[in-house]
């Protein structure tokens, strides 16, 4: 009996090995049909972004197109009725055409590629006299809000450079208030 009891724990034991062995081979068939996806996968997306990366994709700007339309405003403006400019930039425009050519003599204040002094100047008149915003200003030269702030503050620091020049000192009457 114990060679019988023997041989049949053999062949259990054998019998476990084959399944343990069967079993292991069905999961690393699956792992390798798992691993066939993944590179297929993995190969179509890699075509799909040589595909995408020849193509040309359309994307909007988000920022504005450099135009001319702020010169040609205050040009309109400067040209037309001298009242209207007054009521708008609070001077009269050969008034204007000399602080603009004072800006451009006494200070560094000069045109740049995109803008010239009398926009600069303008935009500052319209912000300090009217008390507008800067979107009203960016929408009135098309400007951004980056551009108009900067260029506000040029115009205000070129200001601050002659205004101890132009300021009437304290305790001198013109003559005709004498």
């Amino acid at each position: 009996m114990e060679v019988d009891e023997i041989d049949e724990e053999e062949t259990d034991g054998e019998d476990m090995d084959v399944k343990e062995f069967e079993e292991d081979e069905k999961f690393y068939e699956i792992i390798k049909h798992l691993l066939m996806a993944i590179q297929l996968v993995v190969h179509v997306l890699n075509e799909y972004m040589i595909v995408m990366s020849e193509q040309h994709v359309e994307r909007l700007l988000t920022r504005r197109q450099i135009t001319a339309k702020g010169l040609n405003y205050v040009h309109n403006v400067l040209n037309q009725d001298p009242e209207h400019f007054r009521q708008r930039y609070r001077m009269y425009p050969d008034v204007f055409r000399k602080l603009c050519s004072l800006l451009r003599e006494k200070t560094l204040l000069q045109n740049t590629k995109f803008i010239c002094v009398e926009e600069m100047l303008a935009t500052f008149l319209l912000i300090v006299g009217h008390n507008n915003r800067y979107c009203i200003v960016r929408d009135t030269f098309s400007q951004s809000h980056f551009t108009a702030s900067i260029n506000f503050n040029k115009v205000l620091k070129a200001l601050n450079t002659i205004a101890p020049d132009m300021l009437a000192k304290p305790g001198s009457l013109p003559s005709k208030l004498r």
